[in-house]
């Protein structure tokens, strides 16, 4: 049962990244949120289940932040400096998570999902993205997060589980690959997919049933994303270019 989230997760990022160079970033990063990996944890951990999920429900509103200064980042300073952002915000967000109901949590992401700026759909690129390589570190990632986990609790677990390893990832390649408005597509496309990882989380944490919650992800309506109109996606170089 180990090595089902091992292989789920790389699994996952290459779909991602073949979704990428047929549909563009946006639609891979969306891909990218879905709750497989998380799917897969679930069930790996038995009864402890529900409550992993439920603190990974609280913490998608630390993924949008993680979402949103990552996007903000990778445009004026690259991709590296963009996943350090996102990791901070992260960390940041999760630690207020830490003092509010866990169900106050969860409901805050519903506006922070609902407000989010979204995605142009970008372009699909041509070539690889280093998907294999890609793979390799989230394989090393989430084994590092199965290994935390085994000693730290649900509460912990879904903390860790949350962290958008693979969508980070996923951006870091396709900014070094497209460039940084291509990443920052993707990052906008985890804002739309959170929605189903979102869904998940709260159907498992109140019902246990997994596969309940992997249909209702999958049936949870999409509406047609919004282009960026937000400035802060370019530099005034960039803008002035397009000018």
């Amino acid at each position: 049962m180990v090595l089902a989230p091992l292989l789920a997760a790389p699994s996952l990022l290459l779909l991602a990244t073949a979704a990428e160079r047929r549909f563009g970033p946006a639609v891979a990063g969306t891909v990218a949120a879905a709750p497989l990996s998380i799917a897969v944890v679930v069930v790996a951990v038995g009864a402890d289940g529900p409550a992993l999920a439920a603190s990974a429900g609280a913490h998608v509103v630390a993924q949008v932040a993680f979402a949103l200064a990552f996007a903000a980042v990778v445009i004026r300073r690259g991709g590296r400096d963009g996943l350090l952002a996102g990791a901070a915000a992260f960390v940041a967000v999760s630690l207020l998570v830490e003092h509010v109901p866990a169900a106050l949590a969860t409901a805050a992401a519903v506006p922070a999902l609902a407000f989010a700026p979204r995605p142009r759909g970008g372009s699909p690129g041509s070539g690889g993205i280093g998907s294999f390589a890609g793979a390799a570190v989230v394989f090393v990632l989430v084994g590092v997060s199965l290994a935390a986990a085994a000693v730290a609790g649900p509460a912990l677990a879904g903390t860790i589980a949350a962290f958008p390893a693979l969508s980070g990832t996923l951006a870091l390649l396709i900014a070094r690959a497209r460039g940084p408005e291509a990443a920052a597509c993707a990052l906008g496309g985890l804002l739309v997919g959170l929605r189903g990882y979102l869904a998940f989380c709260v159907v498992v944490a109140a019902t246990g049933s997994v596969p309940l919650g992997l249909l209702i992800a999958v049936l949870v309506p999409v509406l047609r994303p919004r282009r960026w109109s937000a400035g802060w996606l370019r530099t005034p170089r960039s803008a002035a270019q397009r000018g």
